[in-house]
């Protein structure tokens, strides 16, 4: 294990606020706790910032939609997410949010000041093309096909004037600084394509933008009225003044430089622009980047316009926070993409958790009240078990060395190899036939066994403290540290607590049936068509082929009427997904396209502006990981779907496609059929 400093200072990425929380921002939680946890372990003082980036134009669009001022909007999801990093047991000490003045303002403007009396800020005017939703700039070669490869949209053309920061002049010191590890980036990969990206030759970056566009929301720019702070300038120095940078340099010039831990789509900013500028106000530059991949499902990256949005909450209030924690870190490649379903979660609890750790500890306690009325027995060591805690103690000397190099999914596998050694240790000793005919040896086996569980306890605190922390009580001591591995510091006649099961066996959680019949029964997702023709058997209908996520379908529809095939190839439409198939005429059809019906009997089709494959929600509605279940028409029928001026609802909510309302062109009011 290497040797470490006596402050350990570590950061989440500062979350974006414009909507919910999703499992992603939970499993970036994780992995910073995990760490945390680790150095608390090693008995270092460790601060944790986390927080929320407030001041971002997409939460001025986001509190817009909703018709509320962007405070407003700021204050009720930074809560949100304040209460996802308690409920995922997220050990921060800070959580900054950026928009209010008195916790965060005088940093960014202290370090505005220094970049700009170092000549490293000037102002031009300058026309690029904008992605709200990186809320970055991006250069047309960078745009496949036109659209932003983040976020699969249209970045806008603005023109205005801004201040810049000269990103140039710092190329060559941000090469060799990461190229020597100086500012270490893990994985190797996100590394090479760091400096990848510096070696193409950097471009000097707008940092500012105008109060008019911005709509007066953000952080000042010193001594110009005119514009406010670029988000990621004010945004990333939340790292700085979370631990006093503007406030108390006492406290800052102690714990900072630290650790980010990131995710790989925001990388760009943490390793090129931060550090830039941090150079530019003669700061260091941070130790540390882990940069993690993104949690998939089935194969997909999570997305509100995709409508696979897994919510923590949910995986949480139905499970427990340590089955999460476990299955986020021991499934998932500290480094890379991962998938994710709750039927993975449940398995890994029932053949690891409960099988594997809860069993161990369980019989083992049980043991020591049935059999030595709950008191730890007198142990004296054989040769074996001497082999067997020596071999342990081996064990903890690689565990540690995989947490200092980050590799969490290894340590923790390695944590679970290690239980699976004990309870073979068990099996092999037998104390259950070695109480009849030598309790001297059983009660020795059960020391030793009694230590193991106490140190499986420190070692689980990074992963599952929850769990760690019912295995002291139970073993009726205080928490202990990573220094006291290996130590039978359990001794002869004490009393254990009363043994209690640490898991249960989970089954995959079924949906409350519902009496109302609501529409969050309703599957209805944005479709194009690619080709439509009149029907065969009747001249009120038409026959579409439709794409939609995973593929193509077929729709019959009854609006020959009102339209002819020609013109709605191409057109956006709502289609309801979770209807049974069913042949209309003869000819099949996978769904339902839904239009908007006039009290006159005018009909038109809905032309939602969004990607195939969003899915329509309700707004403030949030997404589960199930599935709707097949409805029948009837059922479709009963849920209030309509249009009023030009706007569509549900229930008295409107209608979203990702974060757009639902508008109709022609017909002012009527029902959604």
């Amino acid at each position: 294990m290497i040797s470490l400093a006596s402050t350990f200072y570590l950061t989440t990425a500062i979350d974006y606020v414009n909507a919910r929380p999703h499992l992603g921002h939970a499993y970036e939680k994780v992995l910073t706790d995990a760490i945390a946890r680790y150095h608390i372990l090693l008995g270092e003082d460790v601060a944790l910032i986390t927080g929320a980036d407030e001041n971002s134009l997409k939460n001025v669009h986001a509190a817009e939609a909703k018709g509320i001022t962007p405070a407003q909007l700021c204050k009720e999801n930074a809560a949100i997410f304040r209460q996802l990093a308690d409920k995922i047991g997220l050990s921060y000490t800070s959580f900054i949010r950026s928009s209010i003045k008195e916790e965060h303002w005088v940093g960014p403007q202290k370090l505005w000041q220094l970049c700009n009396k170092n000549g490293d800020i000037y102002k031009k005017k300058y026309q690029g093309l904008y992605c709200v939703g990186c809320e970055s700039f991006y250069e047309s070669e960078e745009l496949p096909n036109g659209l932003c490869p983040e976020h699969q949209k249209k970045p806008e053309l603005i023109e205005e004037e801004n201040y810049f920061f000269r990103l140039s002049k710092y190329q060559k010191q941000l090469e060799d600084l990461i190229e020597k590890d100086k500012l270490k980036i893990i994985p190797e990969t996100r590394k090479n394509e760091v400096l990848s990206f510096i070696r193409t030759g950097l471009k000097d970056f707008s940092i500012s933008r105008s109060v008019s566009r911005a709509k007066g929301w953000g952080v000042p720019v010193p001594e110009d009225k005119s514009q406010i702070m670029y988000v990621w300038v004010d945004a990333l120095s939340v790292y700085i003044t979370g631990i006093g940078y503007g406030f108390d340099e006492k406290k800052f010039k102690k714990y900072w430089p630290g650790l980010h831990v990131i995710g790989k789509g925001i990388i760009r900013f943490h390793a090129v622009y931060w550090p830039a500028i941090l150079l530019s106000a003669g700061l260091a530059v941070p130790k540390e980047l882990l940069v993690h991949g993104y949690i998939t499902v089935e194969g997909q990256k999570m997305s509100k316009t995709l409508g696979n949005v897994v919510d923590p909450f949910y995986l949480i209030d139905t499970y427990s926070v340590d089955e999460l924690r476990y299955c986020l870190i021991s499934e998932i490649s500290t480094f890379e993409d991962g998938d994710f379903s709750e039927r993975t979660l449940i398995e890994k609890n029932n053949s690891e958790l409960l099988a594997n750790i809860g069993n161990l500890v369980n019989r083992t306690l049980v043991f020591i009240k049935n059999n030595f009325d709950g008191k730890v027995p007198n142990g004296k060591s054989n040769e074996k078990d001497k082999g067997f805690i020596e071999n342990n103690k081996k064990a903890y000397e690689k565990i540690a060395q995989l947490l200092d190099e980050l590799k969490l999914k290894d340590a923790l596998n390695e944590v679970m190899l290690l239980s699976k050694e004990t309870n073979r240790y068990f099996q092999e000793n037998a104390p259950w036939q070695l109480i009849k005919t030598d309790k001297a040896r059983a009660a020795s086996v059960l020391y030793t066994l009694t230590n193991q569980v106490k140190d499986l306890a420190i070692l689980l605190w990074p992963f599952l403290p929850k769990t760690s922390e019912e295995i002291f009580k139970q073993l009726n001591i205080k928490p202990e540290k990573w220094k006291d591995l290996g130590k039978q510091s359990i001794k002869e006649g004490h009393t254990i607590s009363e043994p209690k099961v640490l898991f249960r066996k989970l089954e995959l959680a079924k949906k409350e049936e519902k009496t109302d019949i609501t529409f969050d029964s309703l599957d209805i997702e944005v479709g194009e068509i690619t080709s439509a023709s009149q029907h065969p058997n009747a001249e009120k209908l038409l026959v579409e082929k439709v794409k939609v996520a995973g593929g193509e379908i077929q729709l019959v529809s009854g609006i020959a009427k009102f339209y002819k095939p020609d013109d709605i190839v191409g057109k956006k439409i709502l289609v309801l997904r979770n209807i049974p198939s069913a042949k209309l005429r003869g000819v099949e059809s996978q769904g339902m396209l839904l239009v908007c019906e006039s009290a006159s009997g005018d009909v038109e089709i809905i032309n939602p502006d969004a990607d195939t494959g969003t899915k329509i929600t309700l707004d403030g509605s949030n997404i589960k990981t199930h599935d709707q279940k097949l409805i029948t028409a009837d059922i479709f029928f009963k849920i209030k779907l309509e249009v009023k001026d030009h706007i569509a609802y549900a229930e008295g909510k409107v209608l979203l496609a990702g974060n757009e309302k639902i508008k109709t062109e022609k017909i002012k009011d009527g029902k959604i059929t």
